[in-house]
Parts: structure tokens; C-alpha cells; sequence
């Protein structure tokens, strides 16, 4: 027989605990863990080589740990991406304590290694490709300190993004300040050559684009970013570039002529950028204006919350509030019984649903009522719960009894409290009979004790 495991030690209870210890045993253990974790070992020849200004330990590790021989599936990928987390961190390190040259380019060469390591695996959460985005992290902050050959990085950034990959898109905008004026003008070289010769179309544009954020041109901008400006993903594009150059008045023009002129649940976010100039000026008036608007436009819980704050900012909430909840009462019910919940007005939202017989509230809203509901009036939560566990019985299969049966433990919950027992019983008998055929319900009622 195993032994039972030891409770794990928190962090501090661990260090404690290390603190104990004198070298030699901590060489063996380290020593032990290297054996069958080939993290730690990766971490031991890192340390080791820490400190000095030869990077051939850290390369070696780079070739022989960002690399896979095969396709990594989706749980492979994730221990891959925690396993050369060492390697990342001992980069990070490298470009804080000693940046230099030759450290930018073994960063782009990890940056290049991991790409191809995403071409053969499955990243379904993307953790491979944090490790990527980590990496150019890294490599922007080491050239920001003046060591990277600005022709070179120009090359770079170009051929990373036509011929390696089209995952990350090199910013320039990010690196001006590592390509500085010969840089960037090789850079813009390169991107027009690839464009002569017909390159990836999308991977021209950004650059295109981003050169004119750069470069402060208006006129460029608009016409790349806006298009034939009918969107709102048109008008948020040339805000955000204007947010992006420090012109508020800019920021504020195009987010309202957005507003103005389109539709689309992505007017919100124009909504958000034109409140943001004038919560950046202390002109919460105008915030509470622009919400005001807005929730009368694109009524939902989600806006009701942004008034509320823009009044409560005003003070003006009390004022505010009887108009904001009319507003759903006329375009959202749901979102209204939502807020009276959030709100703790349980009776108020209770009561939505009694004067709107017709309407159907939804599954989770109705759980959420009755759950609200229960605690005051346990007999109007009974019915409810009864008609939720129908519900989840007109489909077949253990996840649907199982959820059948929770809300019929919180209906019988409910009848105890309402000193109806026994017309829950005679329901339950009613269930058993009607579903004698589905022997996994009837497995699930018996173990819940529900007879």
C-alpha cells in the first residue's frame, strides 16, 4: 500500500525549510532532481555559466531546448512551454545584467526556434506562443539599449515577418528607437521591395501603417486606417492611431464622426475612446453625457453599469437611476432583472417576471430569480426548480440527469421550507415512473436519496 502523500509545503514553509539545509545536501537533491527533471537540469547549466560574458552555454541550451524532433500534441505543448521557461528567464537576465550584439542576435535565433516549434505542435492555449511573445519582448528591450546594428535589426524585423512566420507582426513603431534614422530608412527600403515583388499583402499594409503612426502623417493614416471609413473598426483603427500620437482632439473627432455615421456593437468602443478623452480632462459631465447616450442607443447591463459610474462620479446617480432602469424596461428585460439582482433589490426583479407573464427569462436567469427568491418566498422557488429539472430531462445522458437531479435536491430544499413535502414526494414518484427507462436517472435519484 502507497503511503498517504505529505500535504505540499507553501512557498515561505518551503524556503524555511531550505534554509535548513546545509551544501551538501542541497547538491544532492538538486543533484537527484537534475537526474529525472530536465528543467532543473537546464537551470543548473545556466547558473553555472552566470556571469560571464560568454554566451556559448546559453546558445547551446537554445539549440538543444527550444526544438522538437516531433509534433508536439496539446499537453506536450503546454510541458514544453514550462520546460524552457528557464532558458527564457536566463535571457532575461542576460539582456538586464549584460546586453550586448551578439545577445540580440541569439535572441532572434530562440524567436526563430520557437516559431518552429509552433509549426509542430498543437499551442491551443497559446502558451507556446507567450514564450514567442516573451522572447520579442526581451529582444525590443535589448535593443532599446543601443547594442543591436540598426541596418541589421531593419533585415531582421523584414525577414522575420515575409519569410518566417506571419504569427507577429515586428512593430516599428516599437523599435524607432533601436533603428533610429538609418535604421528606419532601411527598414521603409525593405518593405517597399517586397511590395514590388508582390510579398504578403497584409504583412505590407501593417507595415505601411505603422510607418505612418510614426510618422505623425494624418492624411496616411486615414487612408490606410479608415478606408472607405463605413465601419466602426474604420473610425476605432484612426482614433486609436491619434490616441496613440498623443491628439486627444484627434481621438475625440473621429470617435464621435464614428458614432455619428455607423453602427454595430463596435460603436461601443468608439463610445469608450471619446469617454476616455474627457475623463483624461476631468470633464466627467461629458463622460456622463456620452454614457447617457450610449445606454440609450445600445441598452444592456453592461451600459447601465458604465452611467452608473459616470453619475455616481457626478453625484447624479439617484437622479439617474429611475431613467437608466427605464430605458431596459423598455429594450432589455433580462438586463433589467439582472441589475435589480446585482443591485439587491430581490423582490423588485422578482417582480419583473410577474408582470411579464409572456416572457421568458432563461435558464440561468431563472435559476438566479429563484435562488434570489428562495429565501422569502420558498414556495415561488419550488415551482421554479420543478420546471428547471423538466427541462434539463427532455435531454438524455448523465450531464443532463445530473443537473436534473441538483435542481431537484434544491426543489426539495425549497418544499420543506414551504411545508410541501409531500407534493414533492408525488412528483418525484411521477419522474420515477415516467423515466423507469433511463436506469442512469434512476441510479442518480437513488444515490441523492431522492424517493
Amino acid at each position: 500500500m502507497m503511503s498517504p502523500r505529505a500535504p505540499r509545503s507553501k512557498g515561505g514553509d518551503l524556503d524555511a525549510l531550505i534554509a535548513t539545509l546545509d551544501a551538501d545536501d542541497l547538491r544532492a537533491i538538486v543533484s537527484k532532481a537534475a537526474e529525472y527533471h530536465e528543467e532543473v537540469a537546464r537551470a543548473v547549466r545556466l547558473a553555472a555559466n552566470r556571469g560571464s560574458e560568454d554566451l556559448r552555454q546559453l546558445r547551446a541550451e537554445i539549440d538543444r531546448g527550444l526544438r522538437t524532433g516531433r509534433f508536439l500534441g496539446y499537453y506536450e505543448s503546454r510541458g514544453w512551454a514550462h520546460e524552457v521557461q528557464p532558458i527564457v528567464e536566463e535571457i532575461r537576465g542576460a539582456v538586464r545584467s549584460s546586453p550586448s550584439a551578439e545577445l540580440v542576435v541569439l535572441i532572434e535565433r530562440a524567436i526563430g526556434r520557437v516559431v518552429k516549434v509552433i509549426l509542430h505542435a498543437d499551442d491551443s492555449d497559446g502558451l507556446i506562443g507567450d514564450v514567442a511573445r516573451d522572447l520579442l519582448d526581451l529582444h525590443a528591450e535589448a535593443c532599446d539599449l543601443g547594442v543591436a546594428d540598426s541596418t541589421k535589426l531593419a533585415r531582421w524585423m523584414v525577414k522575420f515577418r515575409f519569410d518566417d512566420q506571419d504569427f507577429f507582426e515586428p512593430d516599428p513603431v516599437r523599435y524607432a528607437k533601436a533603428l533610429g534614422e538609418i535604421g528606419l530608412a532601411a527598414f521603409r527600403r525593405e518593405v517597399q521591395q517586397r511590395r514590388k515583388v508582390g510579398a504578403d499583402s497584409f504583412a505590407v499594409k501593417y507595415a505601411e501603417e505603422r510607418l505612418a503612426v510614426l510618422d505623425g502623417d494624418t492624411e496616411t493614416i486615414v487612408r490606410l486606417l479608415g478606408g472607405d471609413l463605413t465601419a466602426p473598426y474604420q473610425f476605432i483603427r484612426i482614433a486609436e492611431a491619434m490616441e496613440e500620437l498623443g491628439r486627444d482632439d484627434d481621438v475625440l473627432a473621429w470617435a464621435l464622426r464614428g458614432i455619428a455615421e455607423t453602427n454595430g456593437w463596435q460603436v461601443a468602443q468608439l463610445y469608450d475612446l471619446a469617454a476616455g478623452v474627457h475623463s483624461r480632462r476631468s470633464r466627467d459631465g461629458e463622460v456622463l453625457l456620452l454614457r447617457k447616450e450610449q445606454h440609450q442607443r445600445m441598452a444592456s447591463s453592461f451600459t447601465y453599469g458604465l452611467l452608473r459610474s459616470a453619475a455616481e462620479s457626478c453625484g447624479t446617480w439617484v437622479d439617474e437611476c429611475l431613467d437608466a432602469r427605464s430605458v431596459l424596461t423598455k429594450r432589455d428585460l433580462g438586463a433589467l432583472v439582472d441589475v435589480l439582482l446585482a443591485d439587491g433589490e430581490l423582490d423588485e426583479a422578482w417582480q419583473v417576471a410577474v408582470d411579464n407573464p409572456g416572457w421568458e427569462p432563461g435558464e440561468q436567469r431563472s435559476m438566479r430569480l429563484a435562488e434570489a427568491r428562495e429565501p422569502s418566498v420558498p414556495g415561488d422557488a419550488f415551482g421554479i426548480y420543478l420546471r428547471l429539472a423538466d427541462l434539463e430531462l427532455q435531454d438524455t445522458g448523465r450531464p443532463a440527469y445530473t443537473r436534473a437531479v441538483a435542481m431537484l435536491k434544491k426543489a426539495e430544499r425549497a418544499a420543506k421550507a414551504d411545508d410541501r413535502e409531500d407534493e414533492f414526494t408525488e412528483h418525484v414518484a411521477t419522474l420515477r415512473d415516467r423515466h423507469r427507462r433511463r436506469p442512469t436517472f434512476i441510479s442518480l435519484l437513488d444515490k441523492a436519496r431522492l424517493v
